[in-house]
Parts: structure tokens; sequence; C-alpha cells
């Protein structure tokens, strides 16, 4: 009885500090709440480190394997039992799905990490040179093979294209390179653009352009001639639906000399037209990166934008939103949607460097997306996006409830462990 009793409270307090130690390091060396998420996987990056760390301990205890076995499954339950309630309370609506592909990753990994450590019988230094060889192996690639484990199911979405006709100064379908510009490989944005739809590219918005399509995407465009502003205005009358970001003050990186005729407008060109609908585009204070969450239908979307402008209505029949970021316009048989942003196509503003626009995981907004759905939306269109879905935090969300909820199972752990102990001494 007595050994019962202390096996249960080794194992409670053991894995109550192996979910100590892998929500820890999530939350400090992760950065957790930085990156706005509710969802899992940061928590899977340190998962096969803690395991070997586990695996190397009771290697080192020389505790036998069926202890070894029920310390895996305890472990591992009782910190997704914890992340998931800590989820949940930032605004995951079911992240159980996520975690139990987790679970299996991580019982890949234990028993890996367990089995080659359990063959070093030659003392402490041959355990520790097993759990190298363990690290080399995670290294070399076991880490991408735990990734497409926890990773699953692979969620793109093959969509419909519908056309999208594009003019831009800024940098999209023809690549940039260190803050220059260089024909070459297209941003990520525009990629992820032409998943979305069949795009094509505009130089001159004129009667021939204009016929070829009734959705237009216009960014940041040069500064267009009197004769185009008025055919852009009649199309956009005429039932056409546009999408129009300018921007009052790009921060858009780019090393080319003032005056190169390559660089995007530094401020928006559409005064004019903007004026013709009854709205004003105002400069912001100060120049600053911020994030905001979007409601898109049921999902929640995470739009990080670079000095964003304040759109002023003035008359007309437009409606400004979102604090003034975006304004509404119904113009004759057509309408058009104006936000006062253009840098939130830069990628590095909604994904890590290095990254490509498919890599869901490395997301760090939904910039391009969101795109996608106000032209959807323009165009009558309700279609899922062809790229997995993030799952952002609520903005509404307490964290210190959150990390509350998900501390009680570990603490609960703790409590269990130390009472059987206490038990264990009476007895």
């Amino acid at each position: 009885m007595r050994a019962a009793s202390r096996a249960a409270g080794a194992l409670a307090t053991g894995a109550a500090l192996y979910a100590a130690a892998e929500i820890g390091l999530t939350l400090i060396a992760g950065h957790f709440l930085d990156w706005g998420r509710a969802e899992a996987l940061p928590f899977f990056g340190f998962r096969p480190w803690c395991l070997l760390g586990a695996a190397l301990s009771l290697g080192l205890a020389g505790i036998e394997w069926r202890r070894r076995v029920a310390f895996y499954a305890v472990a591992l339950l009782l910190v997704s039992a914890s992340e998931g309630l800590m989820l949940k309370a930032l605004g995951a609506r079911d992240p159980w799905p996520e975690l139990g592909w987790g679970l299996i990753g991580g019982a890949a990994v234990a028993a890996v990490s367990d089995f080659v450590i359990g063959q070093a019988r030659w003392g402490w230094w041959s355990k520790i040179a097993a759990s190298l060889l363990v690290a080399a192996l995670f290294l070399s690639g076991g880490l991408r093979l735990h990734d497409r484990i926890v990773m699953a199911p692979d969620e793109t979405v093959e969509t419909g294209k519908p056309p999208l006709l594009l003019m831009s100064g800024l940098p999209l379908a023809w690549g940039a390179s260190d803050g220059g510009f260089l024909r070459g490989e297209p941003s990520n944005g525009y990629r992820l653009l032409a998943d979305e739809f069949t795009i094509t590219n505009l130089d001159i918005l004129d009667d021939a352009s204009l016929a070829g399509g009734r959705l237009l995407l216009l960014a940041q465009p040069r500064r267009l001639a009197p004769a185009e502003l008025v055919r852009l205005d009649e199309w956009v009358r005429g039932g056409g639906r546009a999408l129009i970001l300018t921007d009052p003050l790009l921060l858009w990186p780019n090393n080319l000399p003032l005056g190169d005729g390559r660089r995007p407008p530094p401020v928006g060109m559409l005064g004019p037209l903007l004026s013709h609908w009854g709205l004003r585009l105002e400069a912001p204070e100060k120049a600053e990166v911020r994030a905001r969450t979007l409601a898109d239908g049921e999902v929640r979307r995470r739009l990080t934008l670079a000095a964003p402008g304040r759109l002023v209505r003035e008359g007309g029949a437009c409606r400004v939103e979102e604090e003034g970021l975006i304004a509404d316009c119904a113009i004759g048989r057509g309408r058009a949607r104006i936000v006062a942003d253009a840098d939130l196509m830069h990628d590095n503003l909604w994904l890590v460097p290095g990254a490509i626009y498919r890599d869901k995981y490395r997301r760090l907004a939904d910039n391009p997306l969101i795109v996608a759905s106000w032209l959807d939306g323009l165009a009558g269109l309700s279609r899922p996006r062809s790229v997995g879905q993030v799952v952002w935090r609520d903005p509404e969300a307490d964290s210190g409830r959150a990390l509350l909820l998900g501390g009680l199972p570990v603490l609960a752990a703790f409590g269990l462990g130390a009472g059987l102990r206490l038990r264990r001494r009476k007895t």
C-alpha cells in the first residue's frame, strides 16, 4: 500500500513538473502571449525537447519501463488539459483536435527518446551520449516529421478563382529585394491572392482594360491622369466593384533613390476621386505599427497595419467604419471599399521573414486573406479561403484568467502528489 501510494505521488508530482516546464518555456522563452494566437502549436515546438529531458531524467534515475510509460501518458494528458483550458479562455472554440494531434506527436517523440536512452546501459555518461544522439536526430529531420504529425490534417482548400483586375504602384507582382525592386518572384501576398483569384495586371485604366472584369483591386497606384479617374468613376457607377488601398503615409521600405519611377507613391494619389465620392483622407498623427482584430463571418482575423490613415465622411453615400480605417461607398450601381492603409500588403507585416504564404504556422496576421474576403464581399461571393485558418486570440480575453485556468490542473497534480506523500508519512 505504501509503495503504491509513493509511486502515485511521484507520478503526479513528476507529471506536474513536466507540464509546468512545457507551459513555462512556451510562455517565457516562446513569448506565447505576444503572438496573439489561441492555438496549441507554440507549445508543441518545446514539447520534443521537454520529452527528451524527461526521458534522460528517467533513464538516469533507473525508473522501470512501466512507470516510465505511465509518466509519459499522465504528463502528456495533464499538459494537454492545461493548455486546452488556457486556449479556451483565450478564445479558441475547439482546441481539442489540435491537442489530440499533439498527443500523437508527443507519444512518438517519447517512444523514440525513451528507447534510445534505454539502450545505453554503460553508466550515466552513455545515457547522456544517447540523449545527444536523439537531439541530433531531431535536428536532422526528426522535428520535421514531428511537425507533420502535429500539423495534420492539411487544411489547404481548392476554391474557384473569379477574375480580378489589379493595378498597383507597390512591388506585388514583380518582386522586391532588400527594400529595392527586382523583376522576379512576386510577393507572398500576391501569390496568395493569385491562389484566390485569376489576376489580370493593369498598367492603365481605360475602356479596354476595365472592360475585362467587374472586380478591381487598386493598391496605392501611381498618379492617375484625370481621364483615368473619370473612367474609374464611370466604371464603378456602371456596376463595377473596387477595393482601394490608399495610404497617406506609406512606410513600405525601399532603397531606390527619390524620383525613381519604380518607387511606390509615398502618399495616396486619389484625393480628387475620394473628394468626388464625399471622403477625405487624413494622415496619422504618428507612424506606428499596430494590430487589430476583424470579424470575417464567424472567423476572427488579425490585421496588422503600418501608420494607417483615417477616412472622414464629407457627404455622399459612404459609410465610414473601423474608426475611419474603412469606408464603404455605394456609387451608382456599383460599390467601392476604401481602406486607409496600403502597407498592409507588405509581407513582413503578416508573415515571418523567409516563410511562404501557405505556411499558416508562421503567419503573424491575415492581411492578404482579409483583402481576399473584402474582395469577395464586394463581388457577393461566399467561399472558404485557400489556406488554413489561424485561431487568433479574442481581444476581449483576460490573459490572467487564462493563465489561472491553465494552471489549475498542474496545481491539482502538485497537490495530489503532496497529499499522497503526506499520507504515506502518516501511515
